[in-house]
C-alpha cells in the first residue's frame, strides 16, 4: 500500500540542541525524559492508583509551576482567575520543618486576584504557603526553591503518561526537576488513523517545544497495534503474516524517518514495544515472540537511521518469574538486535534495598541483569549498556502497593544511586506529573513527581528530592560504596576529581538516626534530601553525622 506523508505545519529547520557526552554512571549519561503520550495510551496494571481530585487549586504559581530557580520571584494568585479578588488574605509560608519563614497580607495585582508576594530570600528547599481569609478556607500549597541547573546530566530522565495538558504550561516542571530527555510513545494508531496516511502533526507539537527547543534527548517507543492491520488496539503485528509484518514496516519507517528529518542533530532512541507481557494482546507472550518482532523492527530502523539507539525489550524486570522471561530473552539472542538493555524494575511498596527470601528487590535484580549483560556482550565483547525506563512509587491513593510521599522521595534518590552503583547508564523515573484523566478502568495514578495539570503541577516531596539529587551527582562518577549494616555511603567524584559528593543513609527504619563517620578533608556542605544545606568541617579527616532514612548529601571541593 502507498503511504502518505501528511507534512507538519512550520516544520522546524535543523537546530543542533545542547547535548552531553558524560554522566553519573559512565560519563555518558542519558537525559531526563518527559513523555507526552495520547490520553488513550494503555498504561501497565501496576501504575494503577484511586481517582485523584481533579478541582483547580486556590493557590496557583504565578510562574515555575512550585519549582522556582534560585533568582525567580516567588509569587501566587489566590483564587480563581477571571473571578474578583478575595479579600482581606492573610498568608504565611512554612519551611520543610513548619517553621514560620515569613507572613502576610495579599495585595491585588495586575491579574486582578489577590496576590502573595514574599520578600524575604527563600533558600533552596522546600515550603508551604498558605492562605486564609473571611472568604477563603485555609488552603495551601507545596513549593520548591531549587538550586538551580548548572547542567544536565543524561542519567537522570523521568516520563510523563496520559494527557499532561498544554505543552506550554509543563515546561517549567521539566526545567525544575533538571529533565534533560523524555520518553515518548509514539503509537502507530496514533500517526495513521486513516489507513496509509500519517500524520505527525499532534505528536510535534507535544514534541517541538522539548526538542527542538529545549536540545532534550527523545526515546520514543514503538507500540501496540493498529485495527485495520491487526486487528485489535493492543494487538502487535504477527510477523508471520506478510501483509501485518509490512504494514508494521512501513509505520516504524515512516516514524523514524520523520523523527530523523524533524530533529536531525537530537540524541535519537526508539524502545521496540512496551512491557510485551502486559500488552502481547493475542499473540505468545514468550521471549520468542517478542524477538520475532523486535528483530523486524530494528532491521528497519537501522536502514533508515544508522544513528539511532535501539532499546528493548522494556520489561518487568524484579520477581523470579520476570527474571526467567529475560533470562529466557537473553539465552534466545534477544540482545542481538538491540544497543541498550531496558527494564521496569518496579517493586512498590518495598525500598529497592529490601531483599528478603519472600521478596525480590531492585538492587538485587540490578546486580543480576549486570552479569548478564556480561554473559552475552555485544560483538566487541563489551556489555550492553542497561537503561531503566521505568521505575516509581505510587503515594498514598487507596488501594494496595502505595508509600508515603517521604518514602517516595526517599527510594527515587537511592534507586538512582544504586543505578549508577550496578553501572545502569540512564534512568527513566515515572512519572513526572500525574495526569488528570483516568486510566481506563476508572483508577488514577499517582505516581508523579508532581501533582496534575488541573493542581498547578503541586510538587511532592519527590520532586524536591529529584532536583536536589540532580544538581548534586550530574556530570559525576560513581566510585565505590561502603555498607556498615543497615548504613551506606555512595561515594561519586566529578571526572577532573575536584569535586566530590558522599550519598549516606541507612536501611533499618525511617525514624532511625544511626552514626556513620564519613571522610571529609576539611570544609563541607551536608545537603538534606530536599535541597536545605548546612556547612559542616571535618575534625581529622572526617565527619561524624547521622544516616537517616532519605539520603543526604555531603559535599566537598578540592
Amino acid at each position: 500500500m502507498p503511504s502518505t506523508h501528511v507534512p507538519s505545519d512550520s516544520r522546524p529547520p535543523a537546530t543542533r540542541p545542547r547535548r552531553r557526552a558524560s554522566g553519573v554512571v559512565v560519563l555518558a549519561a542519558a537525559t531526563t525524559l518527559l513523555l507526552f503520550a495520547e490520553a488513550t495510551v494503555r498504561q501497565p496494571a501496576h501504575a494503577a492508583g484511586a481517582s485523584t481530585a481533579t478541582a483547580r487549586p486556590t493557590i496557583q504559581p504565578m510562574s515555575a509551576n512550585g519549582l522556582f530557580a534560585p533568582d525567580q520571584p516567588v509569587t501566587f494568585a489566590v483564587g480563581a482567575a477571571g473571578t474578583p479578588a478575595l479579600a482581606d488574605v492573610g498568608w504565611r509560608i512554612t519551611d520543610a520543618r513548619g517553621v514560620l519563614v515569613e507572613a502576610g497580607d495579599a495585595v491585588v495585582g495586575s491579574s486582578g486576584r489577590a496576590e502573595i508576594r514574599p520578600t524575604r530570600r527563600l533558600n533552596a528547599g522546600t515550603y508551604r504557603v498558605t492562605a486564609h481569609g473571611p472568604a477563603l478556607p485555609e488552603t495551601s500549597f507545596r513549593f520548591v526553591r531549587t538550586p538551580g541547573v548548572e547542567h544536565r546530566d543524561a542519567f537522570f530522565n523521568v516520563t510523563m503518561n496520559g494527557s499532561p495538558g498544554p505543552v506550554a504550561a509543563a515546561l517549567p516542571t521539566l526545567d525544575g526537576l533538571g529533565a534533560a530527555g523524555f520518553r515518548q510513545d509514539l503509537q502507530w494508531s496514533t500517526v495513521e488513523k486513516v489507513p496509509g496516511v500519517f500524520d505527525f502533526r499532534s505528536t510535534d507539537a507535544r514534541v517541538d517545544p522539548i526538542v527542538r527547543d529545549r536540545g532534550v534527548a527523545p526515546l520514543f517507543v514503538l507500540d501496540y497495534g493498529h485495527m485495520a492491520y491487526t486487528g485489535g488496539a493492543m494487538t502487535p503485528p504477527d510477523v508471520s503474516d506478510p501483509a501485518q509484518t509490512a504494514a508494521w514496516r512501513r509505520f516504524v519507517s515512516e516514524a523514524v524517518t520523520h523523527v530523523r528529518d524533524r530533529y536531525p542533530d537530537a540524541d535519537r532512541s526508539f524502545e521496540i514495544w512496551n512491557e510485551w507481557t502486559n500488552t502481547h494482546g493475542t499473540r505468545s507472550a514468550d521471549p520468542a515472540a517478542y524477538i520475532a518482532l523486535s528483530r523486524v523492527t530494528a532491521a528497519t530502523i537501522r536502514s533508515v537511521d544508522p544513528e539511532a539507539r535501539i532499546v528493548g525489550p522494556a520489561e518487568d524486570a524484579v520477581s523470579s518469574g520476570e527474571l526467567r522471561w529475560l533470562d529466557e530473552w537473553f539465552r534466545l539472542g534477544g540482545a542481538d538486535h538491540i544497543d541498550a538493555i531496558s527494564v521496569h524494575p518496579y517493586n512498590q511498596p518495598y525500598a529497592p534495598e529490601h531483599c528478603v527470601a519472600t521478596n525480590p528487590c531492585i538492587e538485587n535484580a540490578l546486580r543480576w541483569l549486570r552479569d548478564k549483560a556480561a554473559k552475552y556482550p555485544r560483538a566487541n565483547g563489551e556489555p550492553l549498556p542497561i537503561w531503566i525506563t521505568e521505575v516509581g512509587w505510587p503515594t498514598p491513593n487507596g488501594r494496595p502497593g502505595w508509600v508515603s510521599e517521604d518514602d517516595q522521595a526517599a527510594f527515587l534518590v537511592r534507586t538512582h544511586v544504586l543505578a549508577a552503583q550496578y553501572g545502569v547508564e540512564r534512568v527513566f523515573s515515572f512519572e513526572m506529573a500525574a495526569p488528570d484523566q483516568p486510566d481506563p478502568d476508572g483508577s488514577a495514578r499517582t505516581f508523579g513527581l508532581v501533582d496534575a495539570p488541573s493542581r498547578a503541577y503541586e510538587p511532592k516531596p519527590a520532586a524536591a528530592a529529584y532536583a536536589t539529587m540532580q544538581r548534586q551527582l550530574a556530570g559525576m562518577r560513581f566510585a565505590g560504596q561502603f555498607v556498615t549494616g543497615a548504613v551506606r555511603e555512595a561515594r561519586f567524584v566529578s571526572a577532573d576529581g575536584t569535586r566530590s559528593v558522599r550519598v549516606v543513609w541507612q536501611t533499618a527504619d525511617r525514624f532511625d538516626e544511626l552514626p556513620i563517620s564519613v571522610g571529609l578533608p576539611g570544609d563541607g556542605t551536608i545537603v538534606d534530601a530536599y535541597g536545605g544545606t548546612k556547612a559542616v568541617r571535618g575534625t581529622g579527616g572526617k565527619l561524624a553525622m547521622s544516616a537517616t532514612w532519605k539520603p543526604r548529601f555531603v559535599v566537598w571541593n578540592g
